[in-house]
């Protein structure tokens, strides 16, 4: 920046030529801010939910700040350029400005930008993910959010060590090593929040279904994190999964494609019940069951079928489609009590196994007589039971 001689050669009037080079800029950083505030005003009134809007009022700042600092800088070069003594104690250090200058504007554009990717996704978040039908984004957005700005900062200080002097490349190199060796130390976390990742992205397990693991718990969402999945089992009783094990085992899913579910029940009659008879018999009270209860599927069909020759029973299976999970319990306990009081009513038997105790010779105590009597007293309880 080149001045008259007169201005550099006067320490009055260099002086006086700083401070109107630093009132200047001290003007352009208000009517920057008038600009803004207006722009703003009225953009908020045309669209209040607008992006434009947030990206303005995070501008805004910076920006006055970037013409104070400009004018900081101009006014100290000014003054670097005259020649009285009483200013060489600032002669010969532009370099040294220049670079505290490059510092500043690097430390203040890495600020902007990370303000206005977290501006972009506070937005997105509130009036987009808000309105989406899956909740995907609503889980990546927020981790995403506080990474941002660590990995800007990150670079950041890679380029303000690179302008002070101080090489990166080993630091970089030796970065590489430390990232590996702590890659290994936090292996189990990094497995759980990539698995977490999967799950999230999967959109299979949403809250409030629930999810039987193989050979593991049971019971309904309320989370799915980044590094584990809360489960509420049946005694109410919370259940932390690391999400690497929910990736690595069978999970089935009983709201998934649908929260309907079939009860299965399964019976057998006696060799002597005509079939057609228990066929018609459990047919009715499954219709009847359809037609009250509100936990059924309206317009399903009860299934009904014979399935094996047993030991004393033909069994059969008798299943009806229920609204959920919790209503399949309600309808499976009606449909075996009314299939036991029907049969009773109908004269149709269940047989249930008898076993008959033979007991070893003992020392002539008597004691094996009173377990004949025992023995064949509870034989003819049965038989007058049936």
């Amino acid at each position: 920046m080149m001045l008259p001689d007169y201005v550099v050669e006067s320490p009055l009037w260099g002086t006086l030529y700083a401070a109107g080079v630093m009132a200047a800029a001290l003007t352009v950083a208000a009517v920057i801010q008038l600009v803004f505030v207006a722009v703003v005003r009225n953009r908020r009134r045309a669209n209040p939910d607008g992006l434009d809007v947030d990206m303005l009022q995070t501008v805004k700042g910076p920006a006055v700040l970037f013409a104070v600092i400009m004018g900081l800088f101009l006014a100290y070069l000014t003054l670097a350029q005259i020649t009285h003594p009483a200013f060489e104690v600032i002669h010969g250090r532009e370099a040294w400005a220049k670079n505290v200058w490059l510092i500043i504007i690097i430390i203040e554009f890495s600020y902007l930008g990370s303000h206005l990717i977290q501006t972009m996704m506070t937005w997105y978040l509130h009036n987009v993910a808000a309105k989406t039908a899956t909740d995907l984004d609503d889980k990546l957005i927020p981790p995403l959010r506080r990474v941002a700005p660590l990995i800007v900062y990150s670079i950041t200080s890679l380029l303000v060590l690179d302008v002070v002097g101080i090489a990166i490349t080993p630091m970089l190199a030796g970065l590489g090593i430390g990232g590996i060796a702590i890659a290994l130390a936090v292996q189990p976390t990094l497995s759980n929040f990539f698995a977490g990742t999967y799950l999230i992205s999967e959109g299979e397990l949403n809250e409030g279904d629930y999810i039987e693991l193989d050979k593991g718990p049971a019971g309904f969402v309320v989370e799915v994190g980044w590094r584990s999945t809360k489960i509420r089992n049946r005694i109410n009783n919370l259940v932390i999964i690391p999400n690497s094990k929910m990736v690595d085992t069978i999970v089935t899913n009983t709201f998934s494609p649908t929260p309907a579910m079939n009860v299965v029940i399964t019976c057998g009659v006696s060799y002597e019940s005509d079939l057609e008879q228990v066929e018609s018999v459990v047919q009715r009270i499954s219709d009847d069951i359809v037609e009250e209860f509100e936990f059924t599927v309206t317009g399903s069909e009860p299934f009904f079928a014979f399935r094996t020759f047993g030991d004393s029973n033909i069994d059969f299976i008798v299943s009806i489609t229920c609204t959920s999970r919790a209503g399949s319990f309600i309808v499976g306990s009606e449909l075996i009590k009314r299939i036991h009081k029907r049969f009773r009513e109908e004269g149709i038997e269940i047989n249930y196994p008898v076993r008959k105790l033979i007991a070893a010779e003992s020392n002539g105590s008597g004691h094996d007589n009173l377990l004949e009597q025992a023995i064949i007293e509870n034989e003819q309880s049965s038989q007058a039971n049936r």
